[in-house]
C-alpha cells in the first residue's frame, strides 16, 4: 500500500541552501515532466536535517533517479550537492550547470584526497548526495551492488549524519542502461530516508578500519531497505 508522507513545513532555508539560477532552471524544465511520469511515495523525509551538513547515500537504479531524489530533497527546502566526476565540469553546458548548482568535483585518481572538497562542503553545512555503488546497479533483481566507502569517509571526517536513501521505481520510467522513457500510466516511485547509520563508535579507530566497518553497516541497511521496496512492488503488482 502506498503511504505518502507530506512535506513538513520548514523555516526559510539558510543562505547556503537557497536555490540559485541553475536549480530554478532545472526545476522549470524537469518538474513538469516528472509529474507526468511518476507518482511520488516519499517516506521518512523528516529525517533530513533542516540545516547543517549531512551525507545522503542512495542506491542507483536508473539514469533518471538523481532527478527524482533531488526533487524530494528540494521539497524539504534543502539543496542536494552531488559528487560528480571531474570530467563533467570540463564540458561547456553541463559543466556550467554543475558549477552553478554547487555540486562537488571529484577527481577519482586522487584516492583519499578525492573527497577533500566533499568534506569541506559537509563542514560548511551542505547536504551531500552520494551513490556508494558508483554506478547504476547491474544486478538482475535491481538490488544494490557492493558499495564503496566514500560516503562513510565523508561523514566520519566531517562528523555529520550519514542517512541511507532507498528508492525504487525509477527503473520503470527509464530502464537501466537504456535511453527509452516509458510513457503512459504514471509509475510509483518510492523514496525512503532511513535512520542515520551509527558511526559514533567508529570515530577514533584507524581510518581504513572505520571506513570498512561503516561501509558494511551502510551496505547492509541500504540493501535491506531496497529489498523491502522491491518486495512491496512485487506484491502490489
Amino acid at each position: 500500500m502506498m503511504v505518502h508522507v507530506p512535506t513538513m513545513r520548514r523555516d526559510r532555508p539558510a543562505r547556503g541552501d537557497r536555490r540559485g539560477l541553475a536549480w530554478w532552471l532545472a526545476l522549470a524544465v524537469c518538474k513538469p515532466v516528472l509529474m507526468l511520469l511518476r507518482r511520488a511515495d516519499w517516506r521518512g523525509v523528516q529525517r533530513i536535517p533542516a540545516s547543517g551538513g549531512a551525507v545522503l547515500a542512495a542506491n542507483h537504479v536508473s539514469h533518471i533517479d538523481p532527478l527524482l531524489v533531488a526533487e524530494m530533497v528540494l521539497a524539504q527546502r534543502r539543496v542536494p550537492r552531488f559528487l560528480a566526476k571531474d570530467a563533467l565540469f570540463g564540458q561547456t553546458l553541463v559543466g556550467w550547470w554543475f558549477r552553478a548548482a554547487g555540486h562537488v568535483r571529484v577527481d577519482r585518481t586522487a584516492g583519499y584526497g578525492a573527497y577533500d572538497d566533499a568534506v569541506a562542503a559537509a563542514l560548511a553545512g551542505r547536504l551531500i548526495l552520494v551513490y556508494p555503488e558508483a554506478s547504476i546497479t547491474r544486478r538482475d533483481d535491481g538490488l544494490p551492488m557492493p558499495m564503496k566507502s566514500g560516503a562513510v569517509r565523508i561523514a566520519l571526517e566531517a562528523s555529520v549524519p550519514l542517512l541511507p536513501v532507498a528508492q525504487w521505481g525509477a527503473q520503470s520510467i527509464l530502464p537501466a542502461y537504456t535511453g527509452r522513457l516509458q510513457w503512459g500510466r504514471r509509475k510509483r516511485v518510492a523514496i525512503v530516508v532511513g535512520e542515520p547509520i551509527p558511526l559514533h563508535d567508529l570515530r577514533g579507530l584507524e581510518p581504513a578500519l572505520a571506513a570498512t566497518l561503516g561501509r558494511e553497516r551502510l551496505e547492509h541497511r541500504l540493501t535491506t531497505m531496497v529489498r523491502r521496496l522491491s518486495d512491496e512492488d512485487r506484491t502490489s503488482a
